[in-house]
């Protein structure tokens, strides 16, 4: 019966994940003292309420604090007083992107349409360089108490304090950020004032610090003025109500009103739904990511209020605002218009934390120099989907390949002798990366909506590849080296029984010896005390166990009968049982043979070293699953170790020659695989890593790492550098021969000396002259005189080189040899590639290389005397 406990894993997986409950729905109530969703519900109502009754004159900071909003009390000690700096810089980047017409829109003065032209529909990806501002030195770093901010434990006393998330203490690193025009905390159609000048807008911000290796993902929620370009957004939790306050965060009291307006509508339907227990979130606005839930036992953040100017996207000529509108709407609904690519999203950025007291700005002019950084910059989201489209388009055709490559190799190695050649692992490596491929596109799947189709249709294919291709051909494989696999085992565990048997017998001598050594010394202290006079006068008596010693003899007949000398020696008695052999052998024990219970006891000891294919199968797809569940886990690294982890995967990953290699030297085996699936499998399987490494925009906004590549590609073809070097020189060219098991050389050098016995038999030559063997067993005599006949060629064209008949092709075959007589290093002459041209069986038989490498593709017989062959 198969064994199966290796399934047990994979279902307790796959149960511990199907019937795990989700964080956010079922928290451990007995565990939880935050205050209920009702108290949530009657605390964002009084914040909505003080918003509502607010002003644009309302004061905040050290003159006065009349907005009672959590964040704005007194004892908190926030940086409220560099408020009106960050207001002021964003007011400057206002300005630098639209001239005076931005200042005069604040206002409300918006007479004329903007010269300016700006995507009104920002969604899509950017990113840049950031560096600290230059308000940095008048803000001041508030003294927090961090117990206060300490998440509380388990049993509901204060946690340990532990520093702030998003805390930058670097000078400069890195930003991207993703726009996603829609609601605040709910889905459903956009929310948007009948003004049309003001939408709800929520962005993923990843910010990394280049200094300390940090990184960080959140979060923010806001509003975006369509006809100036800018975004205001903030983050909300228990320590800062910043979603309440963000109409305090615009640049003037038109922006304010309605920035207020729109946020009255959003918050209020918010708490409707909180009410109508249609969320059971108690902060709707949190910064975590979607699906994580409330994290309850987290630390405290730095929050941040987020001011975003769209500037004038970077084109090679100037487009107007009504050509950046239709170019917008054909993008978002296409009508098969010609048009140009559309430009880049670019945005100016201000981050001001009010809690951890830092402000970070983007690079770019007019602070910075253009070729230096422009900002943040990047595509728009319909943009993006359009390019990943045509780039999945091309990694399907990668993957078509490598399957229709594979599919030929599998053609090619239908038989069990070219089968055999082929490295189990070199295929189990390259069916891996493509399991790896298949689970990581339906995983990114369930994220990426807009490119479902796309996404999945790529991860079936390779889903075909690895499941109905790869695991057959590893099956096939498998199937044919299983005899080599049984002989290795086998020998193994004869070698253990023979090193234990060895070590039993080393012990009984050492014991025989201890008692021998302790006989004597017994028997002299029985001599020596008198008061045991009957073990003195105790004799041995004769038994089966102790022979009686034979008499010995005082003379021995010599060879002509007579006595010997007397000065001649004595023989010495052994105290041996003679034995007397019959010259009909009557009477002789025959020899110890191995018993049937020792027999089953190596059969059973073999087959527990000989794992089946199907433990072999659990194993594959446990490795699969480890290796994704920890390059998930890898994601959220820090920078340099993560770029190091994904190398060093990598690097494993494309050593699928490494198994191949080790292979041909085992076996001393020159050709397993074609040529056309070596390189085609080493090109299209360095495709992925050199668009991650080497496209600046790729997918996953990846930094270019052109040392990685080259790492990474000359790896693969230092593989295939050696694998050409066996084909030529030999397989086992690099290494010592007392590594390697012994295995049969197709190539010797062939000398004319006999004693030697490399000479072929000539097929012709014998078959002419009728003088040639009849038997198989006189061709392999070297000293007969047929041999010496038919070792000479029929034809020399000139020194050193003899013709000889192809049995196969029935062609000539023209071969140097070594003339009797020169030195041993004379063979090196004949040439490598010389020497390649030609294949001599073990029974001395010589053929086209080609010839017999595609006969011993079917058998290994040789094609003439029928003898067997060793693979190749």
């Amino acid at each position: 019966m198969a064994d199966r406990r290796g399934v047990v894993v994979p279902l307790i997986i796959l149960a511990w994940i199907i019937l795990s409950p989700e964080p956010a729905r079922n928290p451990a109530a007995r565990f939880d003292d935050r205050p209920s969703l009702d108290d949530v519900i009657a605390e964002e109502q009084r914040s909505l309420s003080v918003v509502q009754n607010s002003r644009w004159d309302a004061t905040y900071g050290s003159s006065g604090h009349t907005l009672n909003l959590t964040g704005f009390q007194p004892e908190r000690g926030y940086a409220w007083d560099s408020l009106a700096g960050v207001k002021r810089r964003a007011r400057e980047q206002l300005e630098y992107a639209l001239g005076d017409w931005g200042i005069g829109a604040l206002d409300g003065k918006k007479d004329e349409p903007s010269p300016t032209p700006l995507y009104s529909n920002a969604t899509g990806y950017v990113r840049g360089k950031w560096k600290r501002s230059k308000l940095q030195e008048d803000t001041p770093t508030p003294q927090l108490n961090l117990t206060e901010f300490a998440p509380p434990g388990p049993f509901g006393q204060p946690g340990i304090p532990r520093r702030f998330e998003r805390n930058i203490t670097g000078d400069n690193g890195d930003i991207t950020i993703r726009f996603n025009e829609k609601d605040l905390a709910s889905p459903g159609p956009r929310s948007r004032q009948d003004n049309n000048n003001v939408t709800e807008m929520s962005v993923e911000m990843k910010i990394t610090d280049s200094q300390s290796y940090d990184e960080w993902e959140t979060q923010l929620r806001g509003v975006y003025f369509f006809d100036i370009g800018q975004a205001i957004l903030t983050t909300t939790s228990d320590k800062f109500a910043g979603i309440f306050t963000l109409p305090h965060f615009a640049l003037s009291e038109t922006t304010f009103e309605e920035a207020k307006i729109l946020l009255n509508e959003s918050i209020s339907n918010v708490i409707q739904r909180q009410a109508d227990r249609r969320t059971e979130l108690r902060n709707p606005w949190t910064t975590r990511a979607e699906g994580t839930g409330d994290m309850r036992f987290s630390g405290p953040e730095c929050e941040l209020v987020l001011y975003l100017q769209q500037l004038a996207p970077v084109a090679s000529t100037q487009f107007s605002s009504a050509f950046i509108s239709f170019l917008e709407s054909e993008l978002r609904f296409p009508t098969g218009a010609v048009v140009p690519s559309a430009p880049d999203l670019r945005f100016s950025m201000l981050a001001f934390s009010p809690d951890c007291g830092y402000v970070l700005e983007s690079k770019g002019p007019p602070d910075d120099f253009a070729q230096d950084n422009d900002h943040l910059t990047g595509p728009k989201m319909e943009v993006q989907y359009l390019h990943s489209r045509h780039h999945l388009m091309l990694f399907t055709l990668a993957l078509g390949l490598q399957l229709f490559l594979l599919m030929r190799q599998m053609r090619e190695a239908s038989t069990p002798s070219t089968r055999s050649r082929i490295s189990f692992y070199t295929i189990a490596i390259l069916a891996l990366g493509d399991g790896f491929t298949t689970m990581t596109f339906l995983l990114i799947s369930l994220f990426l909506t807009g490119l479902w189709v796309n996404l999945v249709g790529t991860g079936f294919l390779a889903f075909i590849s690895v499941s109905f291709f790869g695991m057959r051909f590893l099956m096939d494989i498998w199937h044919v080296q299983a005899p080599e696999r049984e002989r290795r085992a086998r020998a193994e565990v004869e070698e253990e029984i023979r090193r234990e048997q060895a070590f039993n017998a080393a012990l009984q001598r050492i014991r025989a010896e201890r008692d021998a050594a302790r006989q004597p010394a017994e028997t002299n202290g029985n001599a020596l005390n008198p008061a045991n006079p009957v073990s003195n006068t105790t004799t041995t008596t004769p038994t089966e166990s102790t022979p009686t010693p034979a008499p010995q003899s005082t003379t021995q007949p010599n060879v002509e009968g007579l006595p010997i000398p007397v000065t001649a020696p004595r023989p010495v008695d052994t105290v041996a049982t003679p034995v007397f052999m019959p010259s009909n052998q009557d009477g002789l024990e025959p020899v110890a043979q191995p018993t049937a219970a020792n027999q089953t006891n190596t059969n059973a000891a073999v087959a527990a070293r000989m794992p089946s294919f199907a433990s072999l199968y659990t194993r594959f797809y446990l490795l699969l699953l480890a290796t994704l569940f920890l390059s998930l886990n890898a994601t959220s690294w820090p920078a340099p170790a993560r770029r190091i982890f994904f190398t060093f995967l990598g690097l494993l990953y494309l050593s699928f020659w490494i198994p191949q290699v080790h292979r041909n030297v085992q076996r001393n085996c020159r050709h397993a695989l074609n040529w056309e699936f070596v390189l085609g499998q080493s090109l299209l399987r360095l495709t992925p890593f050199a668009y991650f490494y080497g496209y600046k925009h790729n997918v996953l906004f990846a930094d270019v790492d052109f040392v990685g590549l080259s790492l990474l590609a000359v790896w693969v073809w230092v593989q295939v550098v050696v694998l050409v070097s066996q084909e030529i020189i030999g397989p086992r060219w690099f290494i010592r021969k007392t590594w390697a098991p012994p295995a049969y050389d197709y190539h010797p050098i062939l000398r004319e000396d006999e004693e030697g016995a490399t000479m072929p038999i000539g097929f012709s030559q014998a078959a002419a002259d009728g003088s040639a063997p009849a038997s198989p067993i006189q061709e392999r005599t070297p000293t007969s005189p047929a041999a010496r006949r038919a070792s000479v060629a029929k034809d020399a064209k000139e020194k050193g080189k003899r013709v000889f008949d192809c049995a196969i092709c029935m062609q000539d075959l023209e071969v140097p040899v070594v003339e009797a007589g020169a030195s041993s290093d004379a063979g090196l002459a004949g040439g490598l590639l010389a020497r390649r041209t030609y294949m001599v069986t073990p029974c001395r038989h010589i053929f086209h290389s080609s010839c017999l490498e595609g006969w011993m593709k079917y058998r290994l017989q040789c094609p003439i005397c029928r003898e067997t062959l060793p693979p190749l």
